[in-house]
């Protein structure tokens, strides 16, 4: 298994500026729960938690009206509480409604922070990106037959489980 560090540089993929940055924050954040990744066959929730962690810290910290700031654990948690995804005994358009609103804000801040975001697609190595940021997109928004949905839901849900709810 690997450590949340190396982990980070996996998903940080060469890049050595803001994203790269940003994968090192979520590693920060993360690091006093899950020090290790677990990577499991069907649910990867570790990677997937440290991938949504990092796109949103990486959008967060492009859309701050502050240069430099530093996306804190108590802000996630508030942005979480902001985005969550109503469970599975909720009207389907509620849940359709909250998944269109989650990938729209993300692809709204990867967009601020000057990447050319696709709309969600199926999952298929078509949907490649040499831009590390937009590849992540794809891996967390595209969907296909293993998981009811895209993984951001997924990896909003474990950033909710390890930062918690923001307190209103």
């Amino acid at each position: 298994m690997p450590t949340i560090w190396e982990y980070a540089d996996q998903v940080a993929a060469g890049d050595t500026g803001s994203w790269q940055a940003a994968t090192r924050r979520a590693a920060i954040l993360l690091a006093p729960t899950h020090p290790v990744i677990s990577l499991p066959r069907r649910a990867p929730v570790h990677q997937v938690l440290v991938q949504t962690t990092a796109l949103v810290i990486y959008g967060r910290t492009a859309s701050a009206p502050v240069p430099g700031h530093v996306v804190s654990g108590p802000e996630l948690a508030a942005w979480v509480t902001d985005h969550a995804v109503p469970g599975p005994d909720a009207a389907p358009g509620n849940i359709a409604a909250a998944v269109r609103r989650l990938l729209d804000d993300v692809a709204g801040m990867l967009r601020t922070a000057g990447h050319r975001v696709p709309e969600p697609g199926l999952r298929a190595l078509g949907r490649h990106s040499r831009d590390p940021v937009v590849q992540q997109w794809h891996d967390l928004a595209d969907v296909d037959d293993d998981f009811p949905g895209p993984l951001i839901c997924l990896g909003v849900a474990a950033m909710s489980d390890t930062f918690g709810p923001a307190i209103v």
